[in-house]
């Protein structure tokens, strides 16, 4: 879609006669809203306009499209105070030719016909009627109707307004308009010009009355019956509709349903409000108001701030239409009354507009981004390239194309440009446009098109110029070659143009803008609920918040994967719980869900919308530069996406994965952690990337590649690594899972290495569930009396004993001991630890007599083999005690305790758990003693 051409805007007033346009706020909230939709502030820009001699009113001065407006800010509310500033906006600006007055009102929930009018709507005037005006009789009011007491009705050129806006087209452009300006007003957060939601949207019926003042209703227990409206009942926010007709203006403030039918119904009017009436008489006057309540007793200060958006936003659209008396253009080429209107001299081509891409209704939040560009673009310390960077389906695009519009509402003085590089194909067609549009023409065959344009904004005659670069993702497409440049070539310059870039490299961001390069991320979860909002249809799957926010979190609050999302359930009519669900199963098909299109206007014809799909683009350009970084893929493919060691990944340290590591940071795909020396992975692109190493047929290699790595990686299992080896286990689980229909020989191995630390750590159901598969394998391929086998053995049985299968651990342990004794010598210390486990075993089992047996006869070796310090030994008798102490021989259990105890006081810290251990059973023993003395 290409967009027209910027509006023009009023030439600087040099008297304040020049001024033809009114707006009178009364409210401040009302004010704001209509200060934010000027295009240009004169108060900011030459010599002040000032207010003549006596005048205390207050003004803001500035440019609404083609007008000069005087905004007058009201000291208060009512008619009498609407009057007084009226009569001395007058004397200040005594050429005023229509004064509006714009705010919010209190409407009457049905028109005459049946017609609904709801909270936002808005409220123009065809005539005003003084509801308040006449006598208080006994027991009645009597409202002074004649001819003389009267308001007049509006001049004939606004009737002939209101009588083409009333019309089919008239009223489609306006409401149109409308909802552009109220777009603009949404974007800045302080307006809270947000849709407050039907929940909030109430109507009693207008005989009950509030239950007590100053409270909202759910405060106060309001709990009247709902009058239903059809426009709330569709599932989706109502747009702001537009109603011309009667108002009633008086000094009070109408809080009864009941007289605010009785007077509906006696003289048609359709809202309440307080100023027109003082401005109808001294002024040509129309009030344009936004709904803010029913005007009964259940007044809530929630929807002024939308109702006064609305309102500002409906005042702009009827500027848009409402044609000066001074006409701007003085010339019959249109484009020389663009120049005259923009104080641009008469070479200068006039401000045009090339944007491929729909604006975007539906777009949410950013508002912190948008700021820093606009600080970047026009701030004290300006530049002239910016960089949006960012991963696939952040939103990059989209803050752009938000930008741009912005650009053209604020600064229609700048020609806007916009170049896709999805492909040369694209790029070549998009300066082809831009050179129609600026009306460049190719003098020969070889004449380039990109030649021209950039030739042309880097002269004079360009004028001011927005130029936007979008997908500038394919390195070799923006750089080029010796024999092939790249378009770099073709960016302009000139001091009078900016350049905003969107890209997923950050190789590519920074060559290009140097230090001004934006990272944007993913939105928060306000923002992330608030586009889920916009693009759902059905709004009641809105209504658990939980399962809702459950949702987002999953998909990571990226608004492509947001908006895929909410596509799939608009088209499908499932609930939340089942995309969940297939979420969670495109673990295994990736396509799927995140493979899956959906139409976007907001985004181009034929690229790729769907979140993995876009992903695969990046992985594309990826293979295409760094070999070594598809390398690091595969490899992270297989593991867990957070917390990575740095140490842990191919060739840590090397320069080439170094800067691997770095070209995928520069796509976003990973984040370093750089206090904890760690990587993180995106989850998302974590599945997407396992999904494109499938596809690629790279996966069974991806797998093993990744088993050998991390079996020598492995760091060693001792206290003093254990911080460290805690980080690989996860990693090397999340690999065995899927190893599990493959288990090549290298993942019996990492079995054995992730279940010695699970061990260490006293895990001890995990050790099992890493042992067993070892223990099948090693008994299948090897012989009986292998040491590799006898070792697995040994560490299945005593990872059984920890966890309580106490016959497993003694069936597997006596073979072992059998098997030993026929084959090592009763010294070896193998040997000995499996006769340790197995005697352990039966103490356990309670069969303490052949417990005592096995522990006397590694005591006795140990004896003659190892020092009387050696800490094995001493274990060894620390159990041959408690076996003694369990078989009531409490003598012998108190003569080796005590010698275990001094030995472990000079070498062992008196916290330690052996020395405790030791300590706790001597007293045991000697308690006993003390029991069978006495």
């Amino acid at each position: 879609m290409t967009a027209p051409f910027a509006e023009l805007r009023a030439p600087r007033p040099t008297v304040r006669d020049d001024f033809e346009i009114a707006v009178i706020c009364a409210l401040t909230l009302e004010a704001d809203a209509v200060d934010a939709l000027f295009d240009h502030y004169w108060d900011e820009d030459g010599s002040p306009l000032d207010k003549a001699q006596g005048d205390p009113n207050a003004y803001s001065t500035g440019a609404i499209g083609r007008h000069n407006v005087v905004l007058a800010h009201m000291p208060g509310m009512g008619k009498v105070s609407a009057a007084i500033v009226a009569n001395n906006c007058r004397m200040s600006f005594p050429n005023i030719k229509l004064a509006l007055v714009v705010g919010i009102t209190g409407v009457v929930p049905f028109r005459p016909d049946g017609e609904e009018i709801i909270l936002g709507d808005v409220i123009i005037s065809d005539g005003v009627i003084q509801y308040d005006l006449g006598r208080q009789l006994p027991g009645r009011f009597v409202r002074k109707d004649t001819l003389l007491d009267a308001l007049g009705r509006p001049n004939a050129e606004i009737r002939s307004m209101l009588a083409k806006l009333k019309g089919l087209r008239g009223r489609k452009q306006l409401a149109d308009n409308m909802r552009e300006y109220l777009d603009v007003l949404r974007l800045q957060p302080q307006l809270a010009a947000d849709y407050p939601g039907t929940l909030h949207d109430n109507l009693f019926e207008a005989t009950y009355r509030h239950i007590r003042d100053k409270e909202m209703c759910v405060q106060s227990g309001c709990d009247g019956v709902i009058v239903t409206r059809s426009r709330l009942q569709t599932g989706s926010d109502p747009a702001p509709a537009i109603h011309f007709g009667l108002i009633a203006s008086g000094d009070s403030v109408m809080k009864s349903g009941e007289d605010r039918d009785s007077i509906a119904e006696a003289d048609g009017v359709i809202a309440f409000e307080m100023e027109g009436a003082g401005v109808w008489d001294t002024l040509s006057c129309l009030v344009i108001k936004g709904a803010c309540d029913y005007a009964d007793s259940h007044k809530s200060k929630r929807w002024q701030r939308y109702a006064a958006a609305t309102a500002a936003a409906c005042m702009k659209a009827f500027l848009k239409t409402w044609v000066p008396s001074k006409v701007l253009q003085t010339s019959s080429d249109p484009r020389v009354a663009v120049n005259d209107t923009l104080g641009i001299s008469h070479s200068t081509h006039p401000p045009c507009v090339h944007v491929q891409l729909a604006k975007n209704p539906r777009f949410t939040g950013r508002t912190s981004i948008l700021n820093q560009l606009e600080k970047k673009f026009f701030g004290d310390d300006s530049c002239q390239k910016v960089a949006l960077v960012g991963l696939g389906g952040v939103g990059k695009t989209q803050i752009a194309l938000r930008f741009a519009y912005e650009m053209r509402e604020r600064r229609p003085e700048y020609s806007i440009f916009w170049v896709p590089l999805l492909s040369d194909e694209s790029a070549e067609q998009a300066f082809v446009e831009i050179a129609k549009k600026l009306g460049l023409q190719q003098q020969g065959y070889n004449d380039d098109a990109k030649a021209l344009v950039c030739q042309h904004l880097a002269s004079d005659r360009a004028g001011k110029w927005l130029f936007i670069i979008d997908n500038a993702d394919d390195e070799r497409l923006i750089s080029g070659s010796m024999e092939d440049p790249g378009l770099e070539e073709f960016f302009p310059a000139s001091e009078s143009g900016i350049l905003l870039m969107t890209t997923r490299s950050g190789h590519v961001a920074e060559e290009f803008a140097g230090p001004d390069v934006l990272e944007v991320e993913q939105m928060d979860q306000t923002e992330a609920t608030e586009l889920f909002r916009k693009h759902l249809t059905h709004k009641n799957e809105l209504q658990d918040g939980v399962l809702v926010a459950k949702l987002l979190s999953y998909l990571t609050f990226l608004p492509l994967a947001i908006t895929q999302a909410a596509s799939y359930l608009n088209q499908t009519k499932s609930p939340i719980t089942r995309y969940l669900t297939l979420l969670q199963e495109a673990e295994k098909d990736l396509p799927t869900v995140l493979g899956r299109e959906f139409k976007d206007t907001t985004r181009y014809k034929g690229s790729r919308n769907a979140l993995g799909k876009t992903w695969m683009v990046s992985f594309q350009q990826i293979e295409k530069f760094n070999p070594i970084a598809v390398r690091l893929l595969s490899f992270l493919s297989c593991i867990e996406p957070k917390v990575i060691p740095q140490a842990m990944i191919p060739d840590a340290g090397s320069e080439k994965m170094e800067w691997a590591v770095g070209t995928l940071c520069a796509y976003s795909f990973l984040v370093r952690q750089e206090k904890l020396d760690v990587l993180d992975m995106h989850s998302l692109v974590h599945m997407a990337t396992r999904g494109w190493i499938e596809q690629q047929g790279w996966r069974d290699e991806a797998l093993c590649n990744a088993a050998s790595h991390l079996i020598k990686a492995f760091p060693p299992n001792t206290r003093a690594n254990r911080g460290l080896w805690k980080m690989y286990v996860p990693h090397a689980t999340r690999l065995l899972e899927q190893l599990t229909e493959m288990r090549p020989p290298d993942s019996y191995r990492l079995y054995e290495l992730v279940g010695g630390c699970h061990s260490t750590d006293r895990r001890f159901k995990e050790a099992v569930k890493c042992y067993e598969p070892v223990y099948w394998w090693k008994r299948a391929k090897l012989r009986e009396d292998d040491g590799d086998r006898l070792y697995i053995e040994h560490e299945l049985a005593c990872a059984y004993l920890d966890d309580r299968r106490i016959k497993d651990a003694i069936e597997i342990l006596e073979h072992v001991v059998a098997v030993q004794k026929e084959t090592l010598d009763e010294k070896d210390r193998s040997r000995l630890a499996s006769e340790h486990a197995l005697a352990s075993a039966y103490l356990d089992d309670r069969r303490i007599k052949d417990a005592i047996e096995i522990f006397e006869h590694v005591v006795a070796v140990e004896k003659e083999t190892l020092d009387k310090k050696d800490y094995s030994r001493l274990t060894s008798e620390h159990a041959l005690a408690s076996a003694y102490l369990d078989d009531r021989r409490v003598k012998d259990a108190i003569e080796i305790f005590e010698h275990v105890v001094v030995i472990r006081k000079e070498t062992l810290d008196e916290k330690d758990n052996a020395r405790l251990a030791s300590e706790h059973e001597l007293a045991r023993a000697y308690r006993s003693r003390d029991i069978e003395i006495n």
